[in-house]
């Protein structure tokens, strides 16, 4: 959960929501029911052939057992760190953006203070650490989110007062079906749907059921991920709903995916506010820490997999991918 609920939930599921209302609640729907559905028919299958052809990465499990393997195993090698590479520097994106409109340091700065924790992270003790450390950072993730959830709609008066105060502003605010989908809602919710299932072309998450210790605990780890994933998504479009009630000027005059770092700063003592940011750096951290580890295991087992044993080939592989995501993070949008 905590890998794939990522700086998307604290920064753009959050700006999302300010921008189009509650109809932002089908993307959560949509993309819970292909999520559910990936683990249901893919991820049981895919741990007990990942076992059976000892694969560590995807890469590897897609080459087994096929002709021209080696290209196979170079091509998803390349794939993966080109998309993986570029959703990482995301991660990084939110996590400056949060730290700039928190503590006023300079957005760059934010970046690469980012990248640095990062790629201590993946130094300190690959999967294994990752996975441990993901743990932890969900707990913080769901009380952050959960706090600041309850703080904002206690302070628009209540449920009813905001639903309310959401309607004076706007109507669209409040309407399921909202005409801000250009092309009607059919699409739109099938297209979030399609991005649930995504999860299958996701490394950095499907190699989490490779790592399950027995392909019987996949539905288990399925329904608690499904079930604190709804929990964390409504906390975060309950926050943006707010966020457009307490502070309407956003829209216009400032950068709505920075909603929850400004309505935390408006709303709670410092010590919360300071749980906040841990909750929005552990959603991007935990991502990419594990996106950088998939590309980086791409690098030293898929595409020069006679150095994959070398230990300062792996860190170096890690570095070299982290540099990348460095350098794209800080030349591209600050759009997350």
């Amino acid at each position: 959960m905590a890998t794939g609920q990522s700086g998307l939930l604290f920064i753009g599921q959050v700006g999302f929501t300010y921008k189009i209302g509650i109809s932002s609640l089908w993307l959560v729907i949509g993309w819970l029911i292909g999520d559910y559905i990936a683990w249901y028919f893919v991820f049981t299958k895919l741990r007990q052939v990942s076992e059976e052809t000892a694969s560590d990465t995807i890469s590897s499990f897609l080459n087994h057992n096929n002709q021209g393997s080696r290209l196979v195993a170079i091509i998803s090698a390349l794939i993966t760190i080109a998309f993986l590479g570029s959703y990482a520097a995301a991660q990084l994106v939110a996590g400056s953006k949060a730290i700039s409109a928190v503590f006023g340091w300079n957005y760059y700065l934010g970046i690469v203070v980012g990248a640095a924790i990062v790629v201590t992270y993946c130094f300190s003790g690959g999967i294994r650490a990752s996975i441990w450390t993901d743990a932890v950072q969900a707990i913080i993730m769901i009380v952050s989110l959960f706090t600041l959830f309850i703080t904002a709609v206690n302070s628009c008066g209540g449920f009813g007062s905001l639903w309310q105060s959401l309607g004076n502003i706007n109507p669209s605010l409040i309407d399921w079906n909202s005409s801000q989908q250009p092309w009607g809602f059919l699409p739109f919710f099938i297209g979030w749907i399609v991005a649930g299932f995504g999860v299958v072309g996701q490394p950095h998450i499907i190699i989490r059921a490779m790592a399950i210790d027995s392909a019987k605990h996949i539905n288990f780890a399925r329904n608690i991920k499904i079930s604190l994933g709804i929990l964390n998504s409504i906390s975060a479009i309950g926050i943006g709903l707010a966020a457009r009630v307490l502070m309407p000027d956003l829209i216009n005059s400032g950068d709505p995916e920075l909603a929850l770092p400004y309505l935390s700063l408006e709303l709670l003592p410092a010590v919360v506010v300071g749980l906040i940011v841990a909750g929005l750096f552990s959603a991007t951290i935990s991502t990419a820490d594990s996106q950088i580890l998939a590309c980086s295991a791409a690098i030293t087992q898929d595409l020069f997999p006679g150095l994959a044993q070398s230990y300062k080939f792996v860190k170096l592989g890690t570095l070299i991918v982290t540099t990348v995501i460095l350098v794209i993070a800080l030349a591209g949008s600050d759009n997350v």
